[in-house]
């Protein structure tokens, strides 16, 4: 039987308690070499500017495959007048049983909220009270509830080039963390003195500037996936320790990390590590609170097959979802 979960058990089984360690545990299983996952597909329609991206993934040991597919097209939006995307992730494992398929929107945004987190347990300073975050939409959201988590967030800040996405960002973060949220009128104004700022955007020129930020700040940016889209400046990206979650998937895809070096600041090697080998301890985390650092997301697979794997055993065991004969 294959389990199919809408978008309102997905919520529902999403357990914030284990998440950010069940994530923690794929990223080190891709740093050590147990995870196969090809780079995203894309394809195209140039009539209508439709597009269809798909993420598979195989985990070792625990024998299962993952498989994201998702759809878009540019002039869509939700009905909360963000940019629509429906995505649907399945889970199978290797004896050919369809386990399950799942609405994959929400998915998305809270697998990568769950890697930050995991990058700023590691790279932030273990006081960090104050969560700044550029771009209010509900990546941005999963991104506050997520943080919440590692950190003793006390205030956030919040700015959005629209008004109305601030607005909801704050209702709704407010109602999720019981944490206060101030809406700014600018992004400089957002980060003044934060610890950890977090980019959550569909910009293409950098949204921060170095002179704004501490020099122990920890940026997390989480926003653009393509090479010639960006949300950080080159003097903060040539000057932080860099964080990743896959050299593959960093070459290939991440605009934040590429544009410098065609502006000669810095190598293909400039950054520091994996996210997977902090975790492992193969890299010292206890330099780099006092440091600034940048975390850079692109999305990759093994983060579609945990937190599915999740939520599929959350769901089976408080009887959520309907299963079918597939």
């Amino acid at each position: 039987m294959t389990l199919i979960l809408d978008k309102q058990a997905v919520i529902d089984s999403i357990d914030l308690r284990t998440l950010v360690e069940d994530v923690a545990q794929g990223m080190a299983a891709l740093s050590q070499g147990q995870v196969i996952q090809p780079l995203r597909t894309r394809v195209f329609s140039p009539e209508t500017g439709g597009l269809l991206a798909s993420l598979p993934c195989y985990l070792a040991g625990a024998e299962l495959f993952s498989a994201k597919l998702g759809f878009s097209h540019p002039t869509l939006r939700a009905p909360d007048g963000t940019r629509h995307l429906t995505q649907v992730v399945a889970l199978g494992d290797t004896e050919g049983r369809l386990m399950a398929v799942m609405h994959g929107t929400l998915l998305g945004m809270y697998r990568t909220a769950a890697c930050s987190a995991l990058a700023a347990k590691h790279l932030s300073a273990p006081v960090a009270a104050h969560l700044a975050v550029i771009g209010g939409g509900p990546m941005g959201q999963a991104e506050a509830e997520v943080m919440a988590t590692v950190r003793p967030l006390n205030k956030i800040t919040v700015f959005d080039t629209n008004p109305k996405a601030a607005e909801r960002f704050k209702v709704y973060v407010e109602a999720r963390t019981g944490i206060s949220v101030t809406l700014c009128a600018s992004a400089q104004e957002a980060v003044a003195g934060a610890p950890i700022v977090s980019l959550a955007t569909t910009a293409h020129d950098p949204v921060i500037d170095r002179a704004w930020l501490r020099d122990d700040c920890h940026v997390a940016a989480l926003g653009a996936h393509r090479i010639d889209q960006r949300e950080i400046d080159s003097a903060t990206m040539a000057e932080a320790g860099v964080f990743i979650e896959s050299r593959e998937a960093l070459m290939a895809e991440a605009g934040d990390y590429l544009i410098p070096m065609t502006e000669d600041l810095y190598g293909a090697d400039h950054f520091v590590a994996e996210v997977g080998d902090l975790t492992t301890g193969q890299v010292d985390d206890r330099k780099w609170p006092d440091r600034l650092t940048v975390f850079k997301s692109t999305g990759v697979g093994i983060q579609d097959l945990v937190i599915a794997r999740h939520v599929y055993e959350c769901a089976k065991a408080a009887g959520r979802g309907v299963e079918i004969e597939f």
